[in-house]
């Protein structure tokens, strides 16, 4: 057998104790960068073969270089493996061999000639869709008409689609569970991976009017905020000074429009930058790649391509001059720069848009449930810690042991309250009192949105923070906003305002209407904004939560 570190060790452990306590489904194993997915698909395939003798297994993956890496791997450790390559770019359909490492793109016509296959692992398996369509699905589903009782491993860093939503959720999701994972926490705690360290910039990139589409921004509008003359000037400006010290830069840009500005302004600052893009030659970007990795090339300018399949450890500084809404793609943008070499000891991020801020700790990184829309009770639950499947009454997930709170108290779709690159380098927010002088209420209006209340709260001539209390939404938000209003509403009143305007009505046509308002409050930052935590009301100096933190 192969000799794994003990957390490959550990992950192979819960796999298949995952699969003895599951007669059916199709887990994932959540293998974050510096993992050694490719040794643990090779080892997967070996212990298979060990335990149950004839066991075909059919890898995927989606590109020609991670077929490379996993056909490399497993022949270097295991050179008696029985190993067929199906890819039109290696000019093989091998169809008869024990292991089998296909590209989906072509084999997804060729299910038929697979023959007998027992497990299939899916590599970078977040590609997957989470509903009945999409090459992978259809390969996938007419493979289960030849082998009914095949089962899936899904091997990736990010359990979730690009717009954050577990790959257990979905229209008719593949997988059910996170059966075993090596998180990125753990592999920086036990010094496998090399740590982030976030860099201070002053110029920004802002995304305000840009729109959106399948979870990210639409390229087209953020290229129109991002390359313009004087964002690549500054920008390029400050990478040149805060990457002074560094040996190898990645630089993620927008178009390949952005990108050449980009390197042509790195070039004329006297730094070393080539450019790699999707439309790059296959020959040429070999040749681009080994110079970067080889120190040749200082700078590697690049557009959504160096991602996955891509490996450079001596990579030390990573510019981010393209925004993303998706957790997947930051995530592996920040993988590039962890992995460990000699004589590295961090990689800088240089953050010019307010994609840390806004998606928080890249190890922190989770999956989210999706919007809860639709009427009837669903079969099963999805746990917010790890997106595994459970039964509609669990108490805890039977994958990670997480306690399910009342159901109405889930906070769905949180971040990290920081622009912290890593966990660890999160500070807590200090909670400030403040004795509050004046109160004004004014309905906050949004295009497509209920309406709500907002509260301003001033001490002295200065507004010390805000909050929206939501009378026009259903559910925990109006529960909240009636409980707000029950510990403010005038003596003797004994209803309810139905929504934001009548609330507006009562506070500015009723003389004798005055809501009780707090004589101090107790705020804390959470990223660009002040948040209420706590209210205190004279004269008994009673404390009380904020909607906010109730929800929390």
């Amino acid at each position: 057998m192969l000799t794994l570190r003990p957390y490959q060790n550990k992950a192979l452990d819960d796999l298949w104790t995952w699969f003895a306590a599951h007669g059916d489904g199709h887990p994932i194993l959540e293998a974050a960068v510096g993992a050694g997915k490719s040794l643990l698909i090779a080892a997967i395939a070996q212990r298979v073969n060990a335990e149950a003798p004839g066991t075909r297994v059919l890898v995927l993956v989606h590109q020609k270089e991670l077929l490379d890496q996993n056909v490399e791997k497993i022949r270097a450790i295991w050179p008696g493996a029985d190993v067929g390559i199906f890819s039109a770019s290696h000019g093989r359909k091998d169809v008869n061999n024990q292991i089998i490492f296909a590209t989906i793109g072509s084999v997804h016509r060729h299910a038929a000639k697979m023959g007998n296959i027992g497990l299939v692992m899916a590599d970078e398996c977040h590609l997957i869709q989470t509903k009945e369509q999409g090459t992978w699905r259809k390969f996938l589903t007419e493979l289960f008409g030849y082998c009914p009782h095949a089962r899936i491993v899904g091997m990736t860093g990010t359990p979730y689609r690009g717009n954050g939503v577990w790959l257990t959720a979905g229209d008719a999701p593949l997988f059910t569970h996170i059966g075993a994972k090596v998180t990125m926490r753990q592999l920086l705690d036990e010094g496998f991976l090399a740590p982030l360290v976030p860099a201070t910039t002053h110029a920004r990139i802002y995304t305000d009017g840009v729109g959106t589409q399948n979870g990210d921004y639409i390229v087209g509008e953020l290229a129109r905020v991002t390359d313009t003359p004087s964002l690549v000037n500054d920008t390029c400006d400050e990478i040149v000074k805060l990457g002074a010290s560094r040996k190898s830069w990645l630089v993620f840009c927008v178009t390949v429009e952005h990108a050449e500005h980009v390197k042509d302004a790195l070039r004329t600052r006297g730094i070393n930058a080539a450019l790699v893009t999707g439309e790059t030659p296959k020959a040429e970007r070999a040749t681009l790649l080994a110079a970067y990795k080889s120190g040749r090339i200082r700078a590697l300018v690049n557009v959504a391509v160096l991602t996955t399949g891509f490996d450079a450890p001596q990579t030390d500084f990573i510019a981010m001059l393209r925004a993303t809404k998706s957790p997947v793609l930051y995530v592996q943008i920040m993988g590039r720069g962890m992995r460990l070499a000699d004589g590295k000891a961090d990689c800088m991020v240089a953050d010019f848009t307010e994609t840390v801020a806004e998606l928080g700790p890249v190890d922190a990184i989770k999956g989210r449930l999706p919007s809860q829309k639709g009427s009837g009770e669903a079969p099963f639950k999805l746990c917010p810690d790890c997106g595994s499947r459970n039964a509609a009454s669990a108490t805890h997930c039977t994958s990670c042991g997480f306690e399910f709170p009342p159901p109405e108290r889930v906070k769905h779709g949180s971040r990290a309250s920081s622009a912290a690159i890593l966990s660890t380098q999160v500070v807590v927010p200090e909670t400030i009192w403040h004795d509050i002088t004046r109160v004004a209420y004014n309905i906050h209006s949004k295009p497509g949105k209920p309406d709500c209340l907002r509260v301003d709260y001033w001490s002295g001539i200065r507004q010390v923070a805000s909050e929206w209390v939501h009378f026009d939404r259903d559910g925990w938000p109006r529960t909240n906003a009636l409980s707000w209003y029950a510990r403010r509403k005038p003596v003797g009143y004994l209803i309810t305002p139905t929504d934001t305007e009548q609330l507006m009505e009562w506070i500015d046509a009723d003389d004798d209407f005055e809501l009780k308002a707090p004589t101090r409050i107790a705020t804390r930052k959470n990223g660009k904004f002040t948040e209420v935590t706590s209210y205190e009301f004279n004269p008994t100096h009673h404390h009380e939560r904020s909607p906010a933190q109730v929800a929390a």
